[in-house]
């Protein structure tokens, strides 16, 4: 099985795509490769560049510590196996056959933002339901409103 893990200074990073480097572990040879990824104005480009080393390293499984749902759904979709791995783990002492398999997306957190870059029609100005207020946020400011106006 060929691992993709990303890193920092030999540990699997704490966040998956903000990574600066990924180790390729080719566990049939047993030898470990670094791969730094290139500097991107935006974290779409490093997510990127991950979908085409993966690809271009026949990579079967993605050791993690911390990934976003969105990233692990794209892993998930490309049929690939997820792992965790523990906290400040040296990538060289990784015991693969006790990693805590990933296999739905709870593991993955929440994007903190929504918008997203890479052109997505979210990010190009129209409305997502996310920006529409609900039934009760608009009831909630009109009340609000008036009350501002009784004070003044």
């Amino acid at each position: 099985m060929i691992y993709a893990i990303p890193c920092l200074d030999n540990l699997v990073s704490n966040h998956f795509s903000r990574a600066p480097q990924v180790a390729i572990f080719n566990q049939t040879t047993g030898t470990y490769q670094l791969i730094t990824l290139e500097e991107t104005a935006s974290n779409c480009g490093k997510k990127k560049q991950w979908m085409a080393l993966m690809a271009a390293q026949n990579v079967n499984a993605v050791v993690v510590r911390s990934i976003g749902r969105k990233m692990l759904s794209a892993l998930f979709d490309l049929n690939l196996e997820v792992f965790a791995a523990p906290p400040k783990a040296d990538i060289r002492q990784l015991d693969y056959a006790v990693l805590m398999p990933v296999t739905c997306l709870d593991y993955g957190k929440e994007p903190k933002k929504t918008t997203s870059c890479c052109g997505s029609k979210k990010s190009c100005g129209s409305q997502s339901a996310a920006s529409t207020p609900s039934p009760i946020m608009s009831s909630l400011q009109k009340g609000f409103t008036l009350i501002k106006r009784i004070a003044k």
